[in-house]
C-alpha cells in the first residue's frame, strides 16, 4: 500500500514540476502554441494572487528588498508546482467538460485601455501591452483588454489645453488635434514626481475627471551618452567626470556639444533641465542655445538616439533604458542605431520615476475599467518593464550594476523658496525656458479656398493646416507671445482677425473651405500691416499653394515696412515650393521661406513645424 501511495505522490509531483516548467518557459518567452495560452492564463492568475500579497507587504520592501525580489520571482513557480499537484485530484473530473464549454463560446470584445506617456516610453509600453493582453487572456485565448499607447503632447501644452480635451479622435489616430489631446486616457504615466504634481494641479480644475496617483511602476537614470567618435577623442588616461559641471568642462575641451531633448517639447528634456539650470537666470539663453545644437532631432530622446547624424562628436542626456533595450520593437523605426554608444552616469543628474496615474472620466468610468487599470498597474509594477531596460520602482534591475542617478531637487530661481511645491518648481522652470526664447508676434494666415478640402482623411490640406496651426499654438507662451488668425480666399479676401490663443484654438476646428484660390502676394500685402510695431513679427501662411502669385512688387514693398518681419509659407497640399508662381514670390522676398508640411501623421507634421520654429528661433537670437 505504501508503494502505491508513493507512486501517486510521485505522479502528482511530476505533474506539478511539468506545470511549473511550462510557467517558466512562458516567462522566458518560449512559444508554446495553444498550451502557451493556458499557461499564460495560469501565470497571470498567479500574478494576481501575488499582487494581492504585494499590496499587503509591499510597503515593507525597502527593509527586505532582496527577500521580496526573490519571493516575487520564485513565488509563482512554487505556487505553480503546488497548483499542478492539486489540479490532478480537484480539477480532473470537470476539466474536459469545462474546456469544451469554454471553447465553444465566441470571444467578447476586449476593453480598450488608453495610455498616454512620453514618446521615449511608447515602444516599450506598446509591446508590454501586447504581452499583458496575451497573458491575461482566458483559456480560449480571448484577451480581456487591449491597450493603445499614444505619445503625450508637451507638458506645458497639456497644462494649458486640459480644458479643451474632447471625445473626438483625430483622423489618423494620433494624439494631437489642433494642439490639444484628442483622447481621454485611462492611464497617464508621468516621468517624474514634479511633472506629475504639475499635471495634477492642471487636472484639478477639470471637473469631468478624477486624477488618482498610484505607486510608481519603474524608474530609470538620466545619463550622458557618448558617440564612438567622441569616446575616441577624449583622454582615456583619466576617469570620466561624475558631476555635471566637470562633464561639461571635459566635453568643452574636446569641442563636443552636450545635447538634450528640447525642454519645451520633451518631458525628459524638462526633467533634465532641473539639473542644468541653476539660480542664475542671466545665462539661460546661452545655455538653451548650447543644449539644443542645430541639425539634431530634439523632440524626444528616442529620436535623438535613433536619428542623430552618425559619425559626429556628440554627448547626449538621455534615459538609461534606451541603452538597455536596443531591440525593443518600434523603438527606432529603421532598426537599432548602428553606432555604438557608451553611457556615463552622473551624480547630479536626476532620476526618472515613472508615476502611474489613473484617470476616471465622467460618463466613461465603470467598475470593469477601474479594475482593469489597477490590474495593469500591478502587472507593470512586478517587473513588467525591466525587460525593456527600465529599473523597478526602487532602482533595481538584473541588467547590470551601473549606479542609478541620485534624485535631484532642482535649485530654485531667486524668487522661489526652498519649500516650493513640485508643481511650482516645474512652472517656474517652464517660465524661465519661455523667457530664454524671444518674444514672438505670430499671424496665422489660413487658406480656406475650396481646393483646401480636396483629399482623403489626413491628406486633406485643411486638416494638415489645422494640425500645423495647432502645433504652432502649442509652442506659444501665453504671457509673452501675441497671436492672430486670419483666413483668406477669393473673392472674399481677408476674413475677420482673431487675436487670443483661446479664440484661435476654438476657431481652428470650425474652419470650412469655400471660394477660389487667392493670389498669395495680394494676401500678404493686405495682412502685413497687422504686424506693424510688433515684437519679432512672424507670418505663417498655411496653404495648398494655389496657382496665382498676384502683385509681387506690392507685397515686397509692404514687407519692407515692418522691421524684422519673416514669412514662413507652409504648404499643406500637393503643390511644390519650386512651382513657378511660388518661386517668383520667393525670389522677390528674401525673408520668405517655403517649407512643405508633408508628414503622414500629425506627430510627423508637428516635428516638421518644430524644426522650422527652431531654425527661426536661432536666427532671432
Amino acid at each position: 500500500m505504501a508503494g502505491k501511495h508513493n507512486g501517486v505522490v510521485a505522479v502528482l509531483a511530476g505533474v506539478g514540476v511539468a506545470v511549473s516548467a511550462l510557467v517558466v518557459a512562458a516567462t522566458w518567452g518560449v512559444r508554446l502554441g495553444p498550451v502557451g495560452k493556458a499557461v499564460g492564463w495560469l501565470r497571470t492568475s498567479l500574478r494576481a494572487f501575488f499582487s494581492w500579497l504585494w499590496r499587503i507587504f509591499g510597503p515593507l520592501r525597502p527593509r527586505w528588498t532582496a527577500v521580496a525580489r526573490g519571493a516575487r520571482v520564485a513565488g509563482p513557480y512554487a505556487f505553480g508546482l503546488a497548483a499542478g499537484m492539486l489540479a490532478v485530484t480537484l480539477v480532473r473530473p470537470i476539466l474536459p467538460v469545462a474546456v469544451g464549454w469554454a471553447t465553444s463560446r465566441p470571444c467578447d470584445h476586449p476593453l480598450e485601455l488608453r495610455v498616454l506617456s512620453a514618446a521615449e516610453n511608447v515602444a516599450a509600453l506598446t509591446d508590454a501591452g501586447l504581452r499583458y493582453a496575451r497573458e491575461s487572456a482566458d483559456l480560449r485565448g480571448c484577451p480581456s483588454v487591449r491597450l493603445s499607447v499614444s505619445p503625450q503632447p508637451p507638458i506645458a501644452t497639456m497644462g494649458r489645453s486640459v480644458k479643451g480635451w474632447t471625445n473626438l479622435p483625430s483622423n489618423d489616430g494620433e494624439a494631437y488635434v489642433s494642439g490639444l489631446i484628442a483622447i481621454h486616457p485611462d492611464i497617464l504615466i508621468a516621468s517624474s514626481a514634479d511633472t506629475e504634481a504639475y499635471l495634477r494641479r492642471a487636472f484639478h480644475n477639470l471637473s469631468s475627471v478624477e486624477f488618482h496617483s498610484m505607486a510608481p511602476v519603474a524608474s530609470s537614470a538620466l545619463v550622458v551618452a557618448f558617440t564612438e567618435r567622441l569616446e575616441a577623442a577624449l583622454d582615456h588616461q583619466k576617469s570620466a567626470p561624475d558631476t555635471l559641471p566637470a562633464m561639461e568642462e571635459w566635453l568643452g575641451s574636446a569641442g563636443a556639444p552636450l545635447a538634450r531633448p528640447r525642454a519645451d517639447l520633451s518631458e525628459i528634456g524638462l526633467v533634465a533641465s532641473t539639473a542644468l539650470y541653476g539660480a542664475d537666470s542671466t545665462q539661460d539663453v546661452r545655455k538653451e542655445m548650447a543644449y539644443t545644437p542645430p541639425g539634431l532631432p530634439l523632440s524626444d530622446a528616442a529620436r535623438l538616439v535613433c536619428e542623430r547624424p552618425k559619425g559626429e562628436k556628440l554627448a547626449m542626456i538621455v534615459p538609461e533604458h534606451l541603452f538597455r533595450a536596443s531591440d525593443v520593437p518600434g523603438l527606432c523605426p529603421s532598426g537599432a542605431p548602428a553606432e555604438k554608444l557608451t553611457m556615463h552616469p552622473l551624480d547630479d543628474l536626476p532620476s526618472l520615476s515613472y508615476r502611474y496615474v489613473r484617470l476616471r472620466w465622467a460618463g466613461q468610468w465603470s467598475a470593469r475599467r477601474d479594475g482593469a487599470v489597477s490590474a495593469f498597474h500591478d502587472w507593470l509594477a512586478q517587473d513588467g518593464l525591466t525587460r525593456y531596460g527600465y529599473r523597478d520602482a526602487e532602482g533595481v534591475n538584473d541588467l547590470g550594476d551601473l549606479p542609478l542617478g541620485t534624485t535631484h531637487t532642482p535649485q530654485a530661481p531667486p524668487a522661489a523658496t526652498p519649500s516650493a511645491e513640485p508643481a511650482d518648481r516645474i512652472e517656474r522652470l517652464m517660465d524661465r525656458l519661455a523667457e530664454a526664447h524671444p518674444m514672438t508676434s505670430l499671424l496665422l494666415l489660413v487658406d480656406r479656398s475650396g481646393s483646401m478640402s480636396h483629399g482623403i482623411g489626413s491628406t486633406v490640406p485643411m486638416e494638415k493646416a489645422r494640425s500645423a496651426a495647432g502645433t504652432l499654438l502649442g509652442r506659444l507662451h501665453d504671457k509673452r507671445d501675441d497671436v492672430g488668425l486670419v483666413t483668406f480666399s477669393a473673392p472674399h479676401g481677408l476674413g475677420e482677425i482673431v487675436t487670443t490663443i483661446d479664440g484661435v484654438t476654438g476657431g481652428l476646428p470650425n474652419l470650412t473651405a469655400e471660394g477660389r484660390d487667392a493670389p498669395l502676394a495680394d494676401v500678404l500685402k493686405q495682412a502685413v500691416p497687422l504686424l506693424q510695431g510688433k515684437n519679432n513679427p512672424l507670418i505663417v501662411m498655411l496653404t495648398d499653394g494655389g496657382t496665382r502669385t498676384g502683385d509681387v512688387g506690392g507685397a515686397v514693398s509692404a514687407l519692407g515696412q515692418v522691421h524684422g518681419l519673416r514669412v514662413r509659407l507652409l504648404l499643406t497640399g500637393a503643390q511644390s515650393c519650386e512651382a513657378p508662381h511660388l518661386e517668383k514670390l520667393r525670389d522677390a522676398a528674401p525673408d520668405l521661406t517655403c517649407v512643405p508640411v508633408d508628414g503622414a501623421t500629425d506627430a510627423e507634421r508637428a516635428r516638421q513645424v518644430d524644426e522650422e520654429l527652431t531654425r527661426l528661433w536661432r536666427k532671432l537670437l
